[in-house]
């Protein structure tokens, strides 16, 4: 009882959330650029903004509920920021999309961080996931502001990108939340 075991005990909690293994770095990295790829596969004039946060939230979410590090989120933003700067992606029109995907994952990593006990919360996964998504249109529209640069989505206002950013993060990170969910109840379920 001389207090070493309990310190033992606090001390190795706090070093698996933030040491980073080389294969969660590697996961991390994997599904931010599985984002990306997803982006340009599922590319279809829908005229809707934000439509592809339903995957790159659920996979934000997912890829942070089981990362272990306290910066998995950063990682996988870092990914998808890197693999949309890869000349192969010429369909990308916009010569800033790597700080967009790159802002998300800090976000969570923040909200996580901040608020631990409400990361199992669905709805606290929808609101983060949707702020996190409308950083999207915030960005483009002082990017425009201050560059110029035209971007489609804002031709008639930031406010209904900024909803539909919001909705469809919301919803992804949702998605995510009940896949998260789901792995979770049956693995408890076999034990």
């Amino acid at each position: 009882m001389d207090g070493v075991a309990s310190e033992k005990k606090s001390l190795s909690g706090l070093r698996s959330k933030t040491n980073l293994s080389a294969v969660e770095a590697l996961l991390m990295l994997g599904l931010g650029a599985a984002a990306v790829v997803l982006h340009q596969t599922l590319r279809a004039p829908l005229n809707l903004p934000g439509r592809h946060g339903l995957e790159w939230m659920a996979l934000l979410v997912i890829g942070r509920s089981f990362g272990r590090s306290r910066y998995a989120g950063s990682l996988a933003s870092i990914g998808a920021a890197a693999t949309a700067l890869l000349p192969i992606w010429a369909g990308f029109d916009d010569p800033f999309i790597w700080l967009i995907y790159l802002l998300p994952g800090p976000i969570f990593d923040f909200a996580f961080a901040r608020f631990p006990r409400w990361t199992g919360n669905l709805a606290f996964l929808a609101v983060v996931g949707g702020l996190a998504h409308a950083t999207k249109p915030l960005v483009r529209w002082i990017i425009s502001l201050v560059s110029g640069f035209p971007y489609g989505s804002l031709l008639w206002g930031v406010g209904y990108p900024t909803a539909t950013h919001i909705l469809f993060g919301a919803a992804g990170a949702l998605l995510g939340g009940l896949a998260v969910w789901g792995v979770r109840k049956a693995a408890n379920t076999k034990k």
